[in-house]
């Protein structure tokens, strides 16, 4: 069998041509295309279960063209929300030309029924459960048209194959991604995570980690490592061991974590010995109101009022911090855009991701504005985080647009780039 697993092209950043324009032009945003720039992991851990013998290719249309002219007996697709109709329109082609297409992914897992419209199987949930049963019944010609997480078995990590990374060797990607843990219980209004990989923690095995860091580090060697976990460190005794055997292992990498981490001294050392280079933390908002209507624990809102204490706390132990924000949420006016820029100047953070507020399918707020009839758009393509699709509640469409550029501006400018440089450079070497 000859099968192709594709990652469609979707925008990275915005399609607004201003946004487009700044992203290319700004040197600082170097950190935030390198962010954007990994591999499909989920392609790259269902090849892992594909039969040894067959023909597989790994395509990212972000990096080269689609081979339609090509035979294939299976196409596995990819999807993000803002890649859906991109992946649609390659499943058209190859189901024309002969291949059985199946689609994963959020998307799929979130509108299964839509996708299920555009492709001959879809897998609603985690890849590395359902997609096995879907290759029994392939090979026995009774494959179904939807698998779901309900009658797939229990996602036990543990018992998960390391990802396909030889696939990817003829790529030049800037970092190489690898999950440690899966599911989140907080549920915040904006976020499907927790629809997708469930409230419950589960996590790998450290030597299952630490085995799929030397398969990377063996065929990437010096390539940064990405942890695409939501948040990574919430199981504190597994981190602290994982950590004290990363630390020998000297290879450089980002990750995600919430700002509680500041309050683990013993965390924060061994993080920046097992080589961490920065922590991308969710602030989301700099207003308490918009935090309070955010998730129902209200964790964030907790800690607003320290932010900056514990930003200072986690630098101070030679950690970068690169910010996530969304302006533009119900409890903002015009007012956010300088509120924000000065946090993160103010701060010093390393970098910053700001974003505005965006309808994403299965979340709460989807079903929020959709009630209130707020949703400006409809294709899947405008849904990028950077691109106005819902009607502000105190500004206008363009005064977002314009407030949002504004912030990356004022952060991005040479001038505040190199204070932060300095700064940087400042605290690492007091921290030595």
């Amino acid at each position: 069998m000859k099968v192709g697993l594709i990652n469609p092209k979707g925008t990275i950043f915005s399609k607004n041509p201003r946004m487009k324009q700044f992203l290319e032009s700004y040197a600082s945003m170097g950190s935030f295309r390198h962010f954007w720039s990994a591999p499909n992991l989920g392609l790259l851990s269902i090849a892992a279960y594909l039969p040894k013998d067959w023909d597989v290719v790994y395509i990212d249309e972000n990096y080269r063209e689609i081979p339609f002219g090509e035979s294939f007996d299976l196409i596995c697709l990819s999807a993000m929300i803002v890649q859906a109709t991109r992946a649609y329109e390659i499943a058209r082609v190859f189901r024309e030309n002969g291949a059985y297409v199946v689609m994963g992914g959020i998307h799929a897992t979130v509108m299964p029924e839509e996708a299920a419209l555009q492709v001959d199987t879809v897998i609603a949930g985690e890849g590395e459960c359902l997609f096995p049963q879907f290759l029994m019944d392939f090979a026995d010609g009774h494959p179904k048209k939807i698998y779901t997480k309900d009658e797939g078995p229990l996602s036990d990590m543990s018992k998960f194959l390391c990802p396909r990374y030889d696939l990817i060797l003829d790529y030049d990607y800037p970092v190489i991604n690898l999950y440690t843990m899966r599911g989140c219980p907080r549920k915040c209004r904006f976020c499907c995570a927790s629809n997708v990989f469930g409230v419950e923690y589960k996590r790998k095995a450290n030597h299952q980690i630490l085995s799929e860091i030397d398969v990377i580090t063996s065929l990437f060697p010096g390539t940064m490592l990405l942890f695409a976990d939501d948040n990574g460190f919430v199981m504190r005794r597994e981190s602290y061991a994982l950590l004290e055997s990363l630390r020998e292992k000297r290879v450089r990498w980002i990750a995600q974590a919430d700002i509680s981490i500041a309050d683990d001294d013993k965390l924060l050392k061994l993080l920046y010995e097992a080589g961490c280079q920065w922590l991308v933390i969710g602030f989301e908002s700099v207003a308490p109101q918009n935090l309070a209507a955010m998730e129902n624990t209200r964790f964030k809102q907790r800690y607003v009022d320290v932010y900056p204490e514990k930003i200072k706390k986690i630098q101070s132990n030679g950690l970068k911090i690169y910010g996530t924000f969304i302006v533009g949420l119900d409890e903002d006016d015009e007012n956010v855009f300088e509120k924000t820029a000065s946090f993160i100047l103010d701060n010093h953070l390393y970098g910053a991701n700001i974003t505005v507020p965006t309808p994403l399918p299965s979340t709460a707020f989807r079903e929020d504005m959709l009630l209130e009839g707020r949703i400006l758009e409809a294709e899947w393509e405008e849904y990028t985080l950077w691109d106005v699709v819902v009607q502000p509640k105190h500004m206008s469409v363009r005064q977002l647009e314009d407030g949002l550029l504004s912030v990356y501006k004022t952060v991005s400018s040479p001038e505040n780039a190199g204070k932060r440089l300095k700064h940087m450079l400042r605290s690492m070497r007091n921290y030595g």
